[in-house]
């Protein structure tokens, strides 16, 4: 335990407070920790505690707190807009545990993890967890640190991602973690140790027992993240974008590749300036464009394509078959296609009103001026197609 002091947000702090003046053991865990050590803002705050999910809800309260999850019971506490995640210690579970009904005629890796809601201590939790820099337990009431495996705090000091015990073990119980372990090589600009690497590469294959709905879930995370560029790379780099994005994989070596990576890095920037919000459409839609380029337009970085009931189905089916196997919702693909299919017309058609009247229409223009910054450098389209039309957004905020 060392003496440690991080600048945690004052009401997670308070929440941390009262859980434990009600006689629970209760932290600050894993991300933000390492993003608080590393000096950067924690996008959010994840608590662990000896309180289970029940104890959890009769201190804050039915209205505030709320029990989800079936493989992973947690409680999402609501602070004014913002959900906090509060999770019960919890030990590594019996191996008996029953394979679920729709997977018993499937090949499954043998220690795969079906079942995670056996609670245990918060040394227990730690030595459970996927990597050493996820392992840490911050108390910001007494501001102490508790490395329970004994390397986080020096692997995050040296950008290592490594694993807990057996790393090809860690990986077969739940193969979603190797997703995570490169999301960290990406944003962090992190290596993996020798031993995780080793077993991360030969493990890569357990990634198609993974659940679709938790790989599409983490598409989403990273579509949503200002690193998501360095992670898509990183993912290339270590072979698993064959398997997360095959379409991406297949095409890396091309400059409609080189020109996603342009799109998304200037969709970052604008982002981290305060100049957009975060839309998962619209990368989406930046990382299909330029492949509609080159797939059904003119071949040229820039020249977009023919507008055309033929060319728009084409959008269409190729924003689906960019982002196979991952099925996202439809609400999701429909606002991407759109805002690709409103392209041509902010290049070819005369200001109008129906055109900055129609829906997506900020999604669209935004697209337009990340091109815009990356490619034609015009200084008449910003003022040709003014500022979001707030009326024109509805449906499309939270996409």
């Amino acid at each position: 335990m060392t003496k440690k002091t991080l600048h945690v947000a004052p009401y997670i702090t308070d929440i941390i407070a009262r859980l434990q003046e009600a006689g629970y053991e209760t932290y600050v865990v894993g991300g933000a920790i390492r993003d608080l050590m590393l000096d950067r803002e924690p996008k959010d705050y994840d608590i662990s505690t000896s309180a289970t999910p029940e104890q959890v809800k009769d201190v804050f309260g039915r209205r505030r707190a709320r029990i989800i999850g079936r493989r992973f019971k947690l409680v999402h506490l609501y602070q004014g807009v913002e959900i906090i995640e509060i999770s019960t210690f919890r030990r590594m579970p019996e191996k008996s545990v029953k394979v679920p009904d729709k997977l018993k005629d499937q090949p499954i890796p043998e220690n795969m993890i079906f079942h995670d809601n056996e609670f245990g201590t918060a040394e227990e939790d730690a030595w459970r967890r996927d990597f050493t820099v996820n392992a840490l337990f911050y108390d910001p009431v007494s501001h102490k640190m508790i490395d329970h495996t004994g390397s986080g705090i020096d692997d995050i000091k040296n950008g290592v991602v490594r694993a807990i015990g057996d790393a090809s073990l860690r990986f077969e119980e739940d193969p979603v973690r190797m997703l995570r372990a490169l999301k960290l090589v990406g944003q962090y600009g992190f290596k993996l140790s020798p031993g995780t690497e080793s077993s991360l590469r030969e493990c890569l294959p357990l990634i198609t027992h993974a659940a679709e709905s938790r790989l599409t879930l983490e598409l989403e995370k990273i579509l949503q993240s200002i690193h998501c560029s360095q992670i898509f790379s990183s993912f290339y780099q270590y072979g698993f974008l064959s398997y997360f994005l095959p379409f991406l994989h297949d095409n890396w070596n091309t400059p409609a590749r080189e020109y996603v990576m342009e799109l998304l890095e200037e969709r970052n920037q604008r982002v981290t300036q305060g100049r957009y919000r975060v839309s998962v459409s619209l990368a989406v839609a930046a990382i299909t464009l330029p492949f509609a380029e080159m797939l059904v337009g003119f071949g040229e970085k820039g020249k977009l394509w023919e507008y055309s009931a033929e060319t728009n189905d084409q959008l269409c089916n190729l924003v689906t078959e960019v982002f196979k196997p991952h099925n996202l919702v439809k609400r999701l693909v429909f606002s991407a296609q759109r805002i690709l299919i409103m392209q041509t017309a902010f290049l070819h058609f005369q200001k109008t009103t129906k055109v900055i009247t129609m829906q997506g229409y900020a999604h669209a223009r935004e697209l337009l001026m990340i091109q815009n910054a990356v490619t034609w450098h015009s200084k008449e389209l910003p003022v040709k197609w003014p500022h979001e039309i707030h009326h024109s957004t509805h449906g499309d905020k939270r996409r």
